[in-house]
């Protein structure tokens, strides 16, 4: 009969402790999601500012790729490439969501653009592309790359189109990039 009694204290402990829990994780959640929000905001009204993103880094639920690529976007607003450069390998290396791999492929292209870095800059479309092939802005950048540049891509400005799907001759359109090549040298 005792054991019976503490085996129901002990179920009603775990509740509650569940119960606060849970609660904590809702609270961060919100709270983190809110933060998310406000510099997405400031990012919107150019408030180069990195209060907001600072916070929502020291929470237990966040998303390191999301804030390091939302830093990456700051910092190329207020023309510190090589910090945002920094912010979107960060994205390439840890995370793990395809969509913020691609922008931030994407991102380090244009980048590599600005510095005349016309080779890497095809390197980071062409990861890009491979991620999603859909991506006209990729497409379009990288046609740009091979029309602006024919001294560096000599046989690529011929054939360049927007109707082309990444990858080499082998088909490998649909490989995802290899995020170990090391970060670009800015």
């Amino acid at each position: 009969m005792k054991l019976l009694k503490y085996v129901r204290m002990f179920r009603v402990y775990l509740v509650i402790l569940g119960a606060l829990c849970l609660s904590y994780g809702i609270y961060q959640k919100y709270w983190y999601s809110d933060l998310i929000e406000k510099s997405v905001k400031a990012i919107e009204t150019n408030q180069l500012d990195q209060q907001y993103l600072e916070q929502a880094k020291k929470n237990l639920l966040s998303s390191n790729g999301l804030i390091s690529y939302n830093m990456g976007v700051r910092a190329f607003r207020a023309n510190n490439l090589k910090k945002a450069s920094s912010h979107f390998y960060d994205v390439i290396q840890k995370s793990d969501d395809a969509s913020q791999k691609k922008r931030a492929y994407y991102n380090l292209g244009n980048i590599l653009v600005l510095l005349d870095l016309p080779k890497k800059a095809a390197e980071m479309y062409q990861e890009s592309l491979r991620i999603d092939p859909e991506i006209w802005e990729s497409k379009y950048n990288l046609e740009r790359l091979y029309v602006f540049y024919p001294s560096v891509f000599p046989n690529e400005g011929k054939q360049a189109s927007l109707d082309q799907e990444p990858g080499d001759q082998k088909g490998d359109r649909n490989q995802m990039g290899n995020p170990g090549k090391g970060q670009p040298d800015i």
